[in-house]
């Protein structure tokens, strides 16, 4: 899988949390705070990819 690719997917995780629902693991639906400190490490992640996005388009 590509880093794009990764990027994309990630958005639409954390789609998820900012549209109001709460993660499911497992098969069991998460709090709300403990989906927000998902949706926060999610967005951390992305950030990075998008970093290396950058970076690589850059070279």
């Amino acid at each position: 899988m590509k880093v794009i690719d990764v990027a994309k997917r990630l958005e639409e995780i954390i789609a998820i949390y900012f549209n109001g629902e709460n993660y499911v693991m497992n098969g069991i639906e998460l709090s709300r705070a403990n989906s927000k400190v998902i949706a926060f490490s999610l967005i951390h992640v992305y950030l990075l990819t998008e970093w290396m996005i950058n970076n690589e388009t850059s070279s």
